[in-house]
């Protein structure tokens, strides 16, 4: 059976509402998920899940009973809370009645790039969580090796980023907080084709000609890709647009070059 939770200020409640904010994830390396479905993944791909909460009102959930007993086999802490407690730690507006902590996890970069075939997606100053979230989405779906993304960038660990990940924050690797320049380098001493998106310059997606190692390398919404960054990429590419539209999403720019690659170029 679950502990059961009666006060606000239990040190449990007080750890998990600090890490809705930025700050104190950076600062303990741990982070939220909440929902069921995300929750889910996070056991399966044997995320470091510390605990878990569950609303009183969501207790009797079969969904739940599900999750509580995968929790029980892997000796994961789970607490019952009140609704009242349980609206302090969620951040949808329709909740399913679960969150959970998670400690963040820790990559190396050189043991990623010593594969023999990889595809890499590096990401320069992406600033909306849905769109971040939906470029890792993607990478997963595209069987991309990591995503690395650039100081700067929206925070991974955002409630709405990690929502829009929809769980492939825990299939395949991402560092974050890489400098752009020393990872450009980085790439390059380890004969990784670079390729940056460009808006009007380049070789059209469809041409690109892909290696066996790549990085698909994007930038900030609104601005591209940075000066810096374009004069060190190997390639510059640019997506066709016959139409009016003067450019993309980031997310949608990333998924058909992210699908250009695996397409057989």
């Amino acid at each position: 059976m679950p502990s059961i939770i009666y006060s606000k200020k239990n040190k449990h409640i007080k750890f998990a509402r600090s890490l809705m904010r930025k700050k104190h994830r950076d600062l303990t390396n741990h982070f939220l998920i909440e929902g069921k479905k995300i929750i889910e993944e996070a056991i399966s791909f044997a995320a470091n899940l510390k605990m878990i909460f569950i609303s009183s009102e969501n207790i009797n959930n079969h969904e739940i009973i599900s999750i509580l007993n995968l929790c029980k086999d892997r000796e994961i802490p789970i607490y019952q809370i009140d609704e009242w407690i349980f609206k302090e730690l969620s951040e949808t507006e329709s909740s399913q009645g679960i969150v959970g902590i998670i400690e963040k996890a820790k990559y190396d970069f050189n043991s990623i790039l010593n594969k023999d075939i990889l595809k890499l997606i590096v990401l320069e100053e992406i600033q909306d969580p849905g769109n971040l979230g939906t470029i890792i989405r993607t990478a997963d779906a595209c069987n991309y090796n990591c995503v690395a993304l650039s100081k700067g960038c929206v925070d991974l660990y955002n409630s709405k980023t990690i929502r829009a990940t929809m769980g492939s924050l825990f299939h395949l690797p991402i560092i974050i907080n890489v400098d752009i320049t020393d990872s450009l380098n980085l790439l390059k001493s380890k004969d990784v084709l670079t390729i940056g998106s460009s808006v009007t310059n380049g070789v059209a997606s469809y041409n690109i000609g892909f290696k066996e190692k790549f990085a698909l390398v994007i930038g900030n919404e609104s601005t591209g890709l940075s000066e810096q960054a374009l004069d060190l990429v190997d390639k510059k590419v640019n997506i066709p647009m016959p139409g009016h539209a003067e450019s993309l999403n980031a997310s949608i720019a990333a998924a058909i070059l992210m699908y250009e690659s695996i397409r057989g170029n």
